[in-house]
């Protein structure tokens, strides 16, 4: 699944005419599903349109759907609201997936998304970096992605805590340490 952005603007334009023409003339070809959630002060509407786009010529080769991601926002205690409209493109059929399962996989994705950006600012300070030229910063995010599946490969549950652990003492991964394996793991 891919969100069609804005340097796709023929794409994201085709998509637009697209759904509002079968909105217009074919709304039994759209199937949606919806969910209101109440969470952290906000009440979320999110609802997802989705549209087989087969043999319609798009701009982009290989899309089987396309869906349409409207969500609405309203944070509870100021009472603004928001909205936003996204586009979101993939090469899975209905059968394999359909309205609920693709809305449902846009939401994980965001899921991983910010525990994996979390940990890389949080525990690596990925957004205080100041390498900015040629290839250092996909080589740190690389490096700091690598460390973070290692240590989690390796049974560590608290990234934080054994990165602060090896920070203070790094000679435990020489082993030198006493009871190395169980301060990494602390």
């Amino acid at each position: 699944m891919l969100t069609v952005k804005g340097n796709q603007s023929a794409l994201r334009e085709q998509l637009d005419e697209l759904f509002k023409h079968t909105q217009e003339k074919f709304p039994e070809l759209l199937h949606s599903f919806e969910r209101t959630e109440k969470q952290h002060g906000r009440l979320e509407h999110r609802e997802i349109s989705v549209l087989s786009v087969e043999h319609t010529g798009l701009v982009f080769p290989g899309v089987k759907q396309a869906a349409l991601l409207r969500r609405t926002r309203e944070v509870i205690k100021s009472g603004t609201k928001s909205n936003e409209e996204i586009f979101l493109i993939t090469d899975r059929s209905f059968e394999q997936l359909n309205a609920e399962t693709f809305f449902n996989l846009k939401r994980s994705y965001w899921d991983i998304e910010n525990k994996l950006h979390y940990r890389k600012d949080f525990v690596f300070g990925e957004d205080r970096s100041t390498i900015r030229k040629g290839h250092g910063p996909q080589n740190m995010s690389s490096l700091r992605n690598f460390a973070i599946a290692l240590l989690l490969n390796l049974g560590i549950t608290n990234v934080k805590r054994c990165v602060d652990n090896l920070r203070h003492d790094p000679l435990i991964l020489l082993g030198r340490a006493d009871s190395a394996d169980q301060r990494l793991a602390a």
